[in-house]
């Protein structure tokens, strides 16, 4: 038996010519660190809902690359966000997910700050040195902090691009479902937190695209109900339905009813909605939600959407985060959504049907982290090394754009190609590897 044999890889961890990616890139605990210099700490990352925050006070606490922040609306409404460790001995201020406060203070020592960060008292002010200027002793301030439709992301980096440059064409699909209301969506239950023994990335390109493993991976939910899944669209997608890429690495799947199928919930179950949608969008976005089953899709790097059609007339939309702890673990919220003016009807089966089905113990979810889990155990071996994942069916497809789906950006068919997943691992590596 011959030994395979070593070939020189071409900078970078992806292989653009062969449609291939090394396996170093989802299990190595050097490249997470890396990944979190090059990408976490440089670029914008979800922080939180601002109607998680909706009044003076409440703040809710979340990790912007491997460092725990809160995330505060102060008594005026603006918001901010500070490192969650006191300037004097660094315990945590902040100890709870999410509550209201007046002002933040240390369990440690007594060091008290207002609600914008800035130091009070030490306690023992006394005993400090004589002209100590408190100013230069207040919270760590994350130094850029922007929304978008309700979406609140922050940088460490001062210099990084504005958040609306940074999302660039993808605004354009994200406001298609999260700014059709005039008053937006509504956080209808504290995320769901769990943590899962797989790579971030995997989750954030099984969201941006990979429409190939529905009927394997989730065999079981869509074989005990057939003829529900049948009724929803799950065995055969319409010819329109389409895989969009942006610049930045954004995208997303938007796959629609197939002919003969049920009417959409646009038209079943949100039949009030549907003029707010009219007057918030673009009609080219309205066209873009109709008889739409299911929308996945991926802000790069790590905060995922779904829109799915649970059932004849249903709907749920769930965020998901996929927050890297390590180059094998990673940990996951998942909040559900609902507009602001849906009836409460609507969001309690929103809210119901979403964490049924997506949820820390969701039907589908239970399906695709045990086999992610098993991507990381069987990828670690030295042998397991040696050979690259395959994006090969990305190859035939990739510079071939199609130009008929209505919107902004590079639309590609058939959505079982692992064309978007194969461009986000390419934008990753582009800044892996950039100076």
């Amino acid at each position: 038996m011959h030994s395979p044999v070593s070939t020189p890889r071409p900078p970078g961890w992806v292989d653009a010519v062969e449609g291939t990616v090394s396996r170093e890139v989802f299990i190595s605990d050097d490249i997470y660190r890396q990944e979190l210099e090059r990408i976490f700490e440089r670029g914008w990352i979800f922080l939180a809902l601002e109607d998680e925050i909706a009044a003076p006070g409440d703040y809710v606490t979340r990790t912007l690359g491997d460092a725990p922040v809160i995330v505060l609306r102060d008594s005026q409404g603006a918001i901010h966000a500070h490192l969650n460790s006191c300037r004097h001995r660094g315990s945590r201020l902040c100890r709870a997910d999410s509550g209201n406060t007046r002002r933040l203070v240390c369990p440690y020592h007594g060091w008290s700050y207002e609600q914008d960060g800035r130091l009070i008292t030490t306690t023992f002010d006394a005993h400090l040195p004589a002209g100590m200027d408190f100013s230069r002793w207040g919270l760590v301030r994350v130094p850029r902090l922007e929304s978008h439709k309700g979406l609140i992301f922050g940088s460490w980096n001062e210099e990084v691009a504005s958040l609306r440059d940074y999302l660039g064409d993808f605004c354009w699909y994200l406001d298609a479902f999260f700014g059709r209301t005039p008053q937006g969506l509504h956080v209808l239950a504290p995320p769901h937190r769990w943590r899962a023994k797989a790579n971030w990335k995997i989750g954030a390109l099984n969201f941006i695209g990979d429409n190939q493993h529905v009927l394997t991976t989730h065999a079981g939910p869509l074989t005990l109900n057939p003829l529900r899944s049948a009724s929803g669209g799950f065995f055969k997608a319409a010819d329109r339905s389409v895989q969009v890429m942006t610049d930045g690495g954004h995208g997303l799947t938007l796959t629609y009813l197939s002919e003969g199928m049920h009417e959409s919930a646009y038209q079943t179950h949100s039949p009030d909605l549907l003029p707010l949608y009219a007057r918030m969008l673009e009609p080219a976005q309205v066209k873009l939600l109709e008889h739409l089953r299911v929308c996945v899709g991926t802000m790069f790097p790590n905060l995922s959407f779904i829109e799915t059609q649970s059932g004849v007339g249903e709907k749920a939309l769930i965020i998901r985060q996929w927050h890297p702890l390590s180059g094998g673990e990673m940990e996951v919220l998942s909040w559900v959504l609902a507009e602001q003016e849906a009836s409460p009807e609507y969001k309690a089966h929103a809210l119901s049907s979403g964490f049924h089905n997506f949820g820390v113990a969701g039907v589908f979810e239970q399906d695709e982290f045990e086999i992610w889990a098993t991507v990381t155990s069987s990828s670690r071996s030295r042998i397991a090394r040696r050979f690259p994942f395959s994006f090969h069916t990305s190859l035939p497809v990739m510079g071939k754009p199609v130009t008929d789906f209505g919107g902004p950006g590079r639309g590609y068919r058939p959505v079982q190609a692992e064309v978007l997943q194969f461009e986000f691992m390419q934008h990753w590596n582009h800044l892996m590897t950039s100076n």
